[in-house]
């Protein structure tokens, strides 16, 4: 282990568990476009009001939708409007 340092187990432990809530608490990357998803469906938008003002398909804003169930790490619109609120994605 000449030129070499190594990290204490306990230290090493505890800087990943730092990077997780980290990772954590800045959330997924999101799109521009499900950035503008999100803040419609946090105005009470449905799937079709959306994909008229955005000028999709509603098939698409589902697509977009599911994709930020999947990044936030919920199931339904609710919940997803709630997570992005605590991550501070959206006011």
């Amino acid at each position: 282990m000449h030129g070499e340092m190594a990290i204490a187990p306990r230290l090493a432990s505890g800087l990943a568990s730092q990077i997780r809530i980290r990772r954590e608490r800045t959330g997924p990357l999101l799109t521009d476009r499900e950035r503008e998803v999100l803040a419609l469906l946090a105005e009470g938008k449905s799937a079709p009001e959306i994909g008229r003002m955005l000028f999709l398909a509603t098939s698409t804003v589902k697509s977009h939708l599911a994709h930020l169930y999947e990044k936030l790490g919920v199931s339904d619109r609710a919940a997803a409007v709630a997570e992005a609120m605590r991550r501070g994605l959206i006011e």
